[in-house]
């Protein structure tokens, strides 16, 4: 079985970080929002978000998390927002309207933001009370190190909250272009790692509290796709770098049936009044 590297991560990440960006953050920024709700930056109840001194975002993406965050929090809270990817550090940076001038630090939000490995983090312990980190887990080479890492910079009572890919069976966002693949000879069998891997929310909880935390609620949550036809998912998702080499290896006239139907089945469930999505599991941990 394939587990990328940090390195292969980060090399993977800046080539797909505008195809991403372009077409699948519009799907995550909702997952976003659910975390930092969790982590109580949004309360406006109590003393959540009062107590909030210091977060630390892992895996930025494109930013939408971040601009989230940026708006709900207060001003004196830190906040530093992290990637492993340059790119997605330069389309963060972008995405929160910060020039040259600015370098990677907003001083009047107290916000900052700087590459580094969700793995290896360049903070000492006890350096923040809150974290979030959406749809990374189950990407990196162990989400084992991932988790003990995210425990290391918390302070004790300090809250994370992780997103991963949910179950693949309510994820047909992520499944239609196998299943059609396989209906008609084609043989998309991968030797990477499935990025399913982490769906067990049991599980899921188990690898956090075996990381130190003292206590981990897990669930489930479902977003829905703003794909409206077949021809929007084909180009959404017969589009990243990797598929798109796979495609180059294919005839064209099976290349073309595959996508036909690959529309026509998106166009079927849509009609039908389904929604295009999937799921996401989640975990919000106590130190």
């Amino acid at each position: 079985m394939k587990v990328f590297t940090s390195e292969e991560l980060e090399q993977k990440w800046d080539g797909f970080s505008k195809i991403f960006q372009h077409y699948n953050e519009c799907t995550t920024a909702p997952v976003a929002f659910l975390l930092i709700t969790s982590l109580g930056i949004t309360s406006q109840f109590g003393s959540a978000q009062n107590s909030c001194k210091s977060i630390l975002e892992v895996a930025c993406g494109p930013g939408a998390g971040t601009k989230l965050c940026l708006q709900y929090k207060n001003n004196s809270t830190k906040f530093i927002s992290t990637d492993i990817s340059n790119e997605m550090i330069q389309l963060t940076k972008q995405c929160l309207r910060m020039t040259n001038n600015d370098g990677d630090e907003i001083p009047e939000k107290k916000f900052k933001i700087q590459q580094c490995n969700a793995e290896k983090l360049p903070f000492q312990d006890n350096s923040f009370d809150r974290y979030f980190s959406n749809y990374c887990l189950h990407l990196v080479t162990s989400p084992e190190t991932m988790l003990k890492e995210a425990y290391r910079v918390l302070e004790v009572g300090g809250i994370a909250a992780f997103s991963v890919w949910g179950r693949p069976e309510n994820s047909n966002q992520f499944t239609i272009v196998k299943k059609i693949a396989d209906e008609i000879g084609i043989d998309m069998s991968s030797q990477e790692r499935s990025s399913f891997h982490l769906n067990d929310t049991i599980k899921l909880r188990q690898m956090a509290l075996d990381a130190g935390f003292s206590r981990v609620l897990a669930g489930h949550s479902f977003v829905n796709s703003p794909i409206q036809n077949g021809e929007e998912y084909s180009e959404v998702f017969l589009s990243p770098p990797s598929l798109q080499k796979f495609i180059q290896t294919l005839d064209k006239e099976k290349y073309l049936l595959w996508k036909s139907k690959i529309v026509n089945h998106v166009d079927e469930l849509l009609n039908k009044g389904e929604f295009i999505g999937s799921e996401v599991s989640y975990i919000i941990c106590t130190k």
